[in-house]
């Protein structure tokens, strides 16, 4: 018997006035009721293989965890990247309502062509209108040239000629 079955079984037989073999009957059952309880208790309880096994499943588990928590964006994250697919969708709808039709574009070609034409017949009619002028002018100034030439001939003439009275005035004087 350990301290605390005397202890009971001292309680039983002195306080509780039980005969010897009862307190002892008493004091024995109790011990068998304990000691399956705490059997069973035991048996309940891991052993430290058991506990590290537990430990390191749980480790494995948070690692796991972990892990995949890295992989997951935040709500703030998630909005930041909505926010940005929003601004882009829209960038493309915009430059899409820039964009012309095959149609709208076959017009402006043709408008352009008609335009072209036009100006490609006012600048041959102008640049007919300069030569003309041109030669007008031309003409103009060959006439004078020629008058230029003919005075200058005979301004020549009569230099030649006063040169020559004078040479024939200075043979007879002398």
């Amino acid at each position: 018997m350990t301290i605390g079955n005397l202890k009971l079984y001292d309680i039983f037989r002195n306080d509780l006035h039980l005969p010897d073999d009862k307190a002892l009957e008493v004091v024995n059952a109790l011990d068998d009721h304990y000691e399956r309880k705490s059997s069973a208790k035991i048996e309940q309880l891991a052993t430290k293989g058991e506990l590290w096994d537990v430990k390191n499943e749980l480790k494995q588990d948070i690692h796991t965890l972990a892990t995949r928590m890295d992989l997951m964006a935040t709500k703030e994250e998630l909005s930041n990247v909505k926010n940005e697919l929003k601004q882009d969708i829209h960038k493309l709808a915009t430059r899409m309502d820039l964009m012309a039709t095959k149609e709208e574009l076959s017009v402006v070609k043709n408008g352009l062509t008609l335009d072209i034409q036009k100006v490609k017949a006012e600048l041959t009619t102008d640049i007919q209108k300069v030569k003309s002028e041109l030669l007008g002018t031309i003409q103009d100034v060959k006439a004078e040239l020629i008058k230029s030439v003919h005075y200058a001939a005979i301004a020549q003439f009569i230099a030649i000629v006063a040169a020559l009275v004078g040479i024939i005035r200075y043979c007879f004087v002398r």
